[in-house]
This record gives structure tokens, C-alpha cells and sequence, in this order.
């Protein structure tokens, strides 16, 4: 009897808030939908201890943005404004991608997905752009032109020099950490994709691929394909 493929189960962290006044996990649909659209089966990632459980079943992991910064110590940094961070969601997120390397599961970072990608392997963020790097555009609204590096993997999924994403951050990556390669800049400079030098399966980009049109859902086309090698 052959054996029929299953749909890859891709994890996907959640934002931790509050819910008419109650601790609540949640996610923007919109991530849900690429995942499906792309063709894998979406789940949610809560802040759990059970971090190996969760790894030995999911085929890829999504870590998501949110509204909330990553904590400066983790890159050797004291506050320099007021910061929202939500340090179990992120010592949680830190955990679920490190073990996700070491299984060789696909991982997607989007917006503060992709900083804690780089935090991780070494780097360090602009606290606040607007603040550290006054010269560069407004990145918290809008959109705007990015140009992507030739002969990295970013470039083989968009296929294109340039392209348009949207922002909605007021941090981003200031020092790449020493196993990322930069493969995405907007025209101000500020870094907008990483891949990991080390680990072929992993991607970070600062905009929201699942908020824009077909050209960008390409990115979580391109995840659940190589989440689907291992089904």
C-alpha cells in the first residue's frame, strides 16, 4: 500500500497579553491562513515546559512578532527607553528555535522572529530606530522598497532585485550576529532579512510576508516545501 504524504504541522509562537483582564495566548489569523494557503496544518506554540515535547512534533516553526521588545541583557545591553518585554515569551521562543536547529526543523522568523534569530547567534538590535539611527525612514507604518542580495536564499524565493514590504517596528537588527547572512536591506540601510550560515532552513524577515499579496506568500510557500521533507 503506498504511503500518502501527511501536511506538514507547522508551530507557530504565540503573543501573550491579556484578554478581558485574563493571561491569554494569541495570534493574528493572518499568520493561520499563510500557513494553510502554503499548504501545512497550523498550530499554536504557548509558553510551555515541555519545550523537546513540542520539538519532536511539529515539521516547522513560525516565531511570530508581536508587541513586545526583546529583553536588552540577551545582547549585552541595558534599557535605553521604556521597553515592553515579555521575558518568558521570549526565553520560551529562545528554547523552541534552539531545539528546532538541533532537529533541523525549518524556521521562519517574522519582525521580532527574525531579531531573536540574530540576538541568538550573537547579534544586537537598535533599541529604537527612531532614537539610534535618526537618519533612517519611519518604520512603524507604511511600506517601502527593500533590495535583496544576490546568490542568497531570499533571492531564489522572490526571484526579483527589489520588492516592497510593509513595516510595522521600531527596533531592528543594528549588528548581525557572526553566523547571519544579511540578505535584505531597505533603502535607509536597515536590515530586513537574515539567513543563518550554519542552518540552510532558516529565514528571517522584518516585514509580514502574510499580510501582502501572492509575490511575498511565496516566502511561506517556500517554509512548508521544506517543512514538508520531513512528513
Amino acid at each position: 500500500m503506498e504511503h500518502k504524504k501527511r501536511s506538514p504541522l507547522i508551530g507557530i509562537t504565540a503573543d501573550a497579553g491579556q484578554i478581558n483582564n485574563r493571561p491569554s495566548f494569541f495570534i493574528y489569523k493572518t499568520y493561520t491562513q499563510a500557513v494553510e494557503r502554503a499548504g501545512g496544518i497550523p498550530v499554536l506554540l504557548t509558553d510551555t515546559a515541555k519545550v523537546q515535547a513540542l520539538v519532536e512534533r511539529i515539521d516547522g516553526l513560525v516565531i511570530t512578532g508581536g508587541g513586545f521588545d526583546i529583553p536588552p541583557a540577551m545582547y549585552g545591553e541595558e534599557p535605553l527607553i521604556e521597553l515592553t518585554t515579555i521575558p518568558e515569551r521570549t526565553a520560551f521562543e529562545a528554547a523552541v528555535y534552539s531545539g528546532s536547529l538541533k532537529k533541523g526543523i525549518p524556521v521562519l522568523g517574522v519582525c521580532g522572529g527574525m531579531q531573536l534569530i540574530n540576538v541568538i547567534a550573537g547579534g544586537s538590535l537598535y533599541q529604537d530606530i527612531k532614537k539610534q539611527a535618526p537618519a533612517s525612514r519611519d518604520h512603524s507604518k507604511g511600506d517601502h522598497r527593500i533590495t535583496l542580495e544576490p546568490h542568497t536564499m531570499l533571492y531564489g524565493i522572490i526571484r526579483k532585485n527589489t520588492a516592497t514590504s510593509n513595516t510595522s517596528h521600531h527596533q531592528a537588527i543594528k549588528e548581525p550576529g557572526k553566523e547571519i547572512i544579511v540578505s535584505a536591506r531597505a533603502d535607509d540601510g536597515i536590515i530586513e532579512a537574515i539567513e543563518h550560515r550554519d542552518f540552510p532552513h532558516v529565514l528571517g524577515v522584518q516585514w509580514h510576508p502574510e499580510r501582502m499579496g501572492e509575490d511575498m506568500l511565496q516566502i511561506y510557500e517556500w517554509f512548508v516545501a521544506r517543512a514538508s521533507k520531513r512528513t
